[in-house]
């Protein structure tokens, strides 16, 4: 009776021995997210053990490394945290070597690993860059067009145009945002996905487009101002004409009676100065009845519209109109017939 119990209790013990011991070798897997991380992320790593035996009554030690990125807590436990560097890319290998202290059992699993797929950073990208200053006018028109065509493939990337000043041309900078933004409304592209500033001048001073993905910041650029979409004239000037030679809006704004009412809106005691070369009254009258009555569409007063007749010799090619804008407390220049 005695012995039949000593057997009994022999058997029980040593099917645990055996059942998680000598004849167990506790498998297990390392896990990564199987979703792509990005760079300068972390991701946590954990072992799993084949029907949650660990093997701790054996003591094993738990050695992490990483193919890149750093192991940032977690070393010598079954799980760590792994941060990604900035500058990491491609796969991200996390292998775990477990030792037991007591090798009291042969086949034991003693490594593993797994991948984590690492997407690079986002990072505001420089799509083209050209002189400020020059005579490049027509080169600059078809940069913009190339980069209009790649902010529409990047419709969730926002859109940024730089104007650094040339400092031995101090007008450059101005002219440069002025045409490139005649060449948005000859497109008829919506102005309001790019954001135009101006930079410090420079000797080299360059205009840039930027594509800056979500998520990243834009060039910092202390100071910048914002190129403004409708300038406030501070003198008279000449805003824009139908006789002007060369490609529209290179030489000065388009030609555009809805730009140019808006441009006068900016003050209330603006005044539209329209000088009209014609070869009679009678084409004088209907030309400047027609631009009168738009300009007052588009919310001009009639009092804020003055027209002026200017003789031309009988031929088409000689007849033009100027579209002026006289500030406040400016006045025409004497010798023009006003109706």
């Amino acid at each position: 009776m005695v012995r039949a119990l000593l057997l009994l209790i022999f058997f029980a013990a040593g099917s645990t021995v055996f059942g998680q011991g000598a004849h167990y070798t506790y498998p297990f897997a390392v896990e990564c997210p199987d979703e792509v991380v990005v760079a300068g992320g972390s991701a946590v790593v954990a072992a799993k053990f084949e029907n949650g035996y660990t093997g701790e009554r054996y003591a094993p030690t738990y050695s992490w490394s990483v193919s890149q990125g750093t192991i940032l807590s977690g070393q010598g436990t079954p799980t760590v945290t792994v941060e990604i560097g900035r500058d990491d890319s491609g796969t991200l290998v996390v292998s775990l070597d477990r030792v037991f202290k007591e090798a009291h059992f042969p086949g034991v699993q003693q490594s593993a690993n797994c991948s984590i797929a690492i997407a690079p950073i986002l990072q505001p990208k420089m799509f083209d860059e050209f002189p400020t200053a020059g005579k490049n006018c027509e080169e600059g028109f078809a940069r913009l067009d190339a980069f209009l065509t790649e902010i529409d493939n990047n419709p969730n990337d926002a859109a940024l145009i730089v104007f650094y000043g040339e400092a031995g041309e101090p007008g450059a900078a101005r002219r440069r945002a002025t045409q490139l933004r005649n060449h948005f409304r000859f497109r008829k592209f919506d102005r309001t996905k790019v954001r135009m500033i101006f930079g410090p001048a420079r000797q080299g001073g360059t205009t840039q487009f930027w594509l800056i993905p979500p998520g990243t910041e834009a060039p910092n650029i202390a100071g910048a101002p914002t190129v403004p979409e409708i300038e406030r004239p501070t003198k008279t000037m000449l805003y824009a004409s139908e006789y002007m030679d060369g490609v529209p809006g290179c030489d000065g704004n388009i030609y555009d009676l809805v730009s140019y009412s808006e441009v006068l809106k900016t003050d209330a005691a603006n005044v539209a100065r329209i000088v009209i070369g014609e070869s009679s009254q009678a084409r004088y009258r209907q030309k400047a009845s027609k631009i009168r009555r738009e300009l007052r569409n588009y919310g001009v007063p009639s009092n804020k519209i003055v027209t002026v007749y200017k003789f031309v010799r009988p031929n088409r090619l000689l007849a033009f109109t100027e579209l002026w804008i006289v500030p406040p407390r400016r006045r025409p220049s004497r010798g023009a017939r006003l109706s």
